[in-house]
């Protein structure tokens, strides 16, 4: 293999000597790489004329890269403790990103995108690639490295792992200045650093990166931290340097989202500048048989580490309570099966909420009872809800609705249902003419205080004002919670009924859904069959956004959900209630007695 001196470079790489196990001992001279066969930087950089000539058709460039991550150490998970082993398709990637050059032996590739599966090592793959280019075969002078993320805990968790990996050898370690407090390493011999960032941290402050490698962007709200690196890695390609940006990620569920187009455009091969290897269960046809949820054969697609360090029991009891529960049905696909699918999916299926149904007064809430309510006010022609639970251990659930009375013949025939017999059938109450008389909603929340203590009324804040002027105009007081600085609700000493907003948006509604699902899929959740309830969930459709939050969206269905969103509100309170209460004391039940014995005993 003919060696000639083509560029000199001043680059400082430290790395074991068995990386070039594979090289002749006349090339390793003329690489000048080594010394006594341990680790050493140099100031020459030697290039071989036969440059994709070596072990399994990979370039050296390549074979260099490989070698030097099987020489890290796992530091946790299945083979901890023991050197990393590449996988035939990580290798792809890896290949297919430093293989092709340029006349001047230059990376062509300068976008990857890698989209797997969760739980396919795409952590790993990260820190490995930041170790090549920190203090590996891809190390430069003073380059800049980063690993970025959505959030500071997911920020975080990479750093840790690069961290992981680094002092699990005493001589990695030895080249690397840790600096956790910043989430930053730097490589004293070549002047290079490594710093994990968050798109919460802003991007107000200058980048000017040779390496980027963003974890999960599918989960990004924005694209501001991503295009504060893509737009800045202009000068290191002016300088004649390899800038990278790399991308490993699940697919979104949003096809117009920035990964979703980068995928796109990935796939299609028209730019050698990009690379992309896309995992993932394609979406059946019109006319095939959809059987991804079933079939564990198309799950290896999605997973190439399936039945290597992906469970696949773990996988199966995914797919078992997406079957079950439909709701769940488009997180497994986006998340476990990677397919770019509709972020819209049924709230609650038909035979989960019939399986709640109580039967023989199960789901009676019994006079003197706390409970617990959600109100979502309509127009002022439409359905207006209101929905209690019960608020002991289990979710018992007590409807009120009304609507206009002179809309119930016009709405019949609109939404398909009969409002004028459940109105005969005592389900739903009527308010005179054509719009919502606040004044008697007013009057009926009244008559429910005498019968049960109202918690609180969890109220969206549309027309909520002209409800509660109605309240005060028939002396019931109500006040509206709020917080003191560390987030606990003040108690009003004037007393009155503890109203309670609750935002429609992500923040508020997703913890709301999530704790109705719970209640539902648990069993604790009893109803009573009421046929409007039962409706409304029917036609409860929950959407989502790009980071995983869910909510329950008016717009996008055709027929009412008022009580759905009540019931979730009530339920959301319920569990947020319950989360901020104190822990029962040691001494609960006892008196006084027995309290001041077992405290003198506890001092002995």
């Amino acid at each position: 293999m003919a060696v000639s001196k083509k560029k000199k470079v001043d680059i400082a790489i430290p790395i074991h000597a068995e990386v070039f196990k594979d090289v002749s001992k006349e090339d390793r001279e003329a690489l000048t790489l080594f010394q006594d066969g341990g680790l050493k930087g140099t100031s020459g950089w030697w290039e071989l004329d036969a440059y994709w000539v070596h072990t399994y058709n990979y370039t050296l460039r390549v074979q260099l890269i490989f070698d030097f991550i099987e020489q890290l150490i796992v530091p946790s998970g299945k083979g901890k403790g023991e050197p990393l082993v590449l996988r035939d398709w990580q290798k792809a990637f890896i290949r297919d990103i430093y293989n092709p050059v340029n006349e001047d032996r230059l990376r062509i590739v300068l976008r990857a995108i890698l989209s797997v599966g969760r739980k396919n090592g795409k952590t790993l793959i990260i820190s490995c690639l930041c170790l090549v280019h920190l203090v590996g075969p891809e190390a430069t002078n003073n380059g800049e490295i980063y690993s970025a993320a959505n959030e500071r805990e997911q920020a975080a968790i990479v750093f840790k792992y690069v961290q992981q990996i680094v002092r699990a050898d005493a001589e990695l370690e030895s080249y690397i200045t840790i600096v956790p407090s910043t989430k930053t390493m730097v490589c004293m011999s070549n002047g290079s650093t490594y710093k994990a960032v968050s798109a919460e941290a802003g991007t107000k402050f200058g980048y000017n990166p040779t390496v980027v490698i963003y974890d999960e962007l599918a989960q990004s709200k924005n694209t501001d931290l991503y295009t504060a690196f893509d737009t800045s890695m202009g000068a290191r390609m002016e300088a004649g340097e390899e800038p990278l940006f790399v991308v490993i990620s699940t697919q979104s569920k949003d096809p117009q989202h920035i990964l979703s187009q980068l995928i796109n455009d990935g796939i299609q091969k028209r730019d050698p500048t990009v690379v992309c290897h896309l995992y993932t269960v394609p979406l059946a046809e019109d006319n095939e048989e959809d059987d991804a949820l079933t079939n564990e054969s198309k799950w290896y697609l999605a997973n190439p580490a399936l039945g290597d360090f992906r469970s696949l029991t773990e996988l199966r009891a995914f797919a078992k309570k997406a079957i079950r529960m439909p709701v769940f049905e488009n997180e497994f696909r986006n998340f476990y099966l990677n397919q770019c699918v509709d972020s819209k999916a049924p709230l609650i299926p038909r035979a989960e909420w019939i399986g709640c149904r109580g039967e023989d007064g199960a789901a009676e809430i019994i006079p003197g009872e706390d409970i617990i309510f959600g109100l979502d006010l309509s127009g002022k022609t439409d359905l207006t809800a209101l929905i209690g639970v019960s608020s002991g251990e289990s979710d018992k659930v007590k409807s009120w609705f009304w609507k206009p009375k002179d809309t119930l013949d016009e709405h019949e025939k609109r939404d398909r249902v009969p409002y004028a017999l459940w109105e005969r059938q005592g389900h739903i109450k009527t308010t005179p003419g054509k719009s919502i008389q606040y004044s008697f909603i007013a009057q009926e929340i009244a008559e429910i205080s005498k019968v049960y203590n109202i918690v609180g009324i969890a109220f969206d804040r549309y027309r909520i004002d002209d409800l509660r002027n109605a309240m005060d105009g028939i002396g019931l007081n109500s006040y509206i919670e709020k917080k003191d600085k560390d987030g606990n609700p003040i108690i009003e000493p004037s007393g009155g009924i503890r109203m309670v907003p609750w935002g429609q948006g992500y923040a508020s509604m997703t913890g709301a859904v999530e704790a109705l699902e719970g209640s539902i899929l648990d069993r604790v959740l009893v109803h009573d069959g009421h046929p409007c309830l039962t409706w409304n969930i029917s036609n409860a459709m929950v959407i989502s956004d790009a980071a995983g939050n869910r909510k329950l969206d008016k717009s996008q269905v055709r027929f009412r959900i008022d009580g759905a969103v009540s019931l979730a509100m009530a339920v959301g309170l319920k569990s947020r209630d319950r989360k901020g209460l104190p822990k029962p004391s040691g001494f609960t039940g006892q008196s006084s007695e027995a309290m001041m014995v077992e405290m003198a005993i506890g001092r002995l």
